[in-house]
């Protein structure tokens, strides 16, 4: 899988949540532009690398975000 196909993945499983990026990397305490350099645009067509660190950090806030919109489908049921 690509860069680009993760970021966009990132992107979708937010949206879902109801998050936005800035949000969520906030959470993963990583700055906003570091997220948006790695994506390429007209403005940007050759993205940085991310690492997988940061990659992780930002799953990991996604995952229990994810988690917890469950548990709360589940007490509302």
């Amino acid at each position: 899988m690509d860069q680009q196909t993760i970021i966009s993945q990132f992107e979708d499983r937010a949206k879902a949540l109801g998050l936005a990026m800035t949000e969520v990397c906030r959470r993963a305490s990583l700055h906003p532009t570091t997220f948006s350099r790695w994506k390429v645009s007209d403005r940007n067509p050759e993205p940085i690398g991310a690492n997988l660190a940061s990659l992780s950090k930002i799953n990991a806030v996604l995952t229990d975000a994810e988690t917890a919109a469950r548990d709360d489908e589940e007490q509302a049921a």
